[in-house]
């Protein structure tokens, strides 16, 4: 079976008839391993980082970004934060719309790649949502969080800015693209903690992402939501405005109670914590550990794939997609 036929089992909140789903996110699937297809759609630009071109780089929103070669992801560029002044947000903060972009013809051009194996991969899409993120961009961690107590009026209009401005590129995304899952995310939690309090989650955050997941509801599609951090705290309201798919769950959640109280309602897309400095026995004994902690029962998806931006590491990714595919296989039949 396929891991997209077992991926729609899980949906239904059936098991999977016999291994261990194991997803290894690409955007080109031409990889034999390849399960789960992220569409790089032709309306954006994407930053010169994700190409190897440049270690920095500014977004369509006019943020600049850096990413350390040994890390993850690009954060901010600290002292570059282009909205000091939240209330100033009208002067400085403008949506890169392209109200005359073809969505259609993109649409065509960009499904090609996954034109003749739709019939075994996933295909998800970013649609935005990052909010916290976003705000951190502009102004900073701090600055971001400092202006919802100070400035909670401007910053209510700037997120509603914000929202109006994915509202309307998912609405045209999800017209023209067919693809599998909607996917969303933010990441508003350390390791540790949440940023911000279940108060000002509620007041700022929850009522944005409602009104974008809406437009995937919509459309029948199941909605994934990436967090890596600590957020089992807002859980309970994401699943509650439609999230099928936890993208991205880590152990620093209680995983093994969220399993006990949701059951098979939501796929947990495990993404397991793993160490450069790790050998290859102990990687691959982290992952059979993991997998008998929390495969049991269903509704879980061990996510390979890279887990730095540096290619020199891929063989740490190498080894947890390969025991996570040999170890899983057979652990359901």
């Amino acid at each position: 079976m396929s891991y997209k036929e077992d991926f729609y089992r899980m949906l239904e909140g059936k098991t999977p008839v016999s291994d261990v789903p194991v997803s290894v996110m690409s955007f080109e699937p031409s990889e034999e391993l390849t399960d789960t297809v992220g569409i790089m759609s032709s309306y954006n630009e994407f930053p010169a980082f994700m190409t190897g071109e440049r270690t920095s780089s500014v977004d369509a929103w006019g943020v600049e970004s850096t990413w350390d070669v040994n890390g993850t992801g690009p954060m901010p560029t600290p002292g570059r934060f282009i909205l000091p002044d939240v209330t100033k947000w009208r002067d400085v903060i403008k949506a890169p719309y392209k109200l005359d972009f073809d969505f259609k013809a993109a649409a065509e051009k960009d499904m090609a790649v996954v034109q003749d194996r739709d019939y075994q991969l996933v295909t998800t899409f970013g649609l935005g949502g990052n909010y916290f993120l976003q705000l951190a961009g502009f102004m900073g961690f701090e600055g971001a969080m400092l202006a919802m107590y100070d400035e909670p009026e401007a910053m209510h209009e700037l997120l509603d800015y914000l929202c109006d401005y994915d509202v309307w590129y998912a609405t045209n995304f999800l017209e023209n693209y067919d693809v599998d899952v909607a996917g969303f995310g933010d990441d508003n939690a350390t390791e540790l903690n949440p940023f911000i309090s279940m108060e000002f989650f509620r007041e700022f955050l929850l009522p944005r992402y409602d009104r974008l997941y809406k437009v995937a509801r919509d459309h029948g599609l199941p909605i994934s939501y990436h967090n890596c951090g600590r957020c089992e705290d807002f859980m309970d309201d994401m699943i509650n405005i439609g999230v099928k798919i936890w993208n991205c769950a880590t152990p620093v959640n209680d995983l093994l109670a969220f399993k006990q109280k949701y059951e098979n309602k939501i796929i947990l897309e495990f993404l397991p914590r793993f160490y450069i400095g790790d050998d290859e026995a102990t990687t691959r004994q982290k992952v059979r550990d993991y997998i008998d902690l929390y495969a049991p029962g269903g509704a879980f998806v061990f996510a390979g794939g890279s887990l730095s931006m540096n290619p020199e590491l891929n063989y740490l990714s190498d080894w947890i997609s390969d025991e996570a595919r040999t170890y899983g296989k057979g652990f359901y039949a």
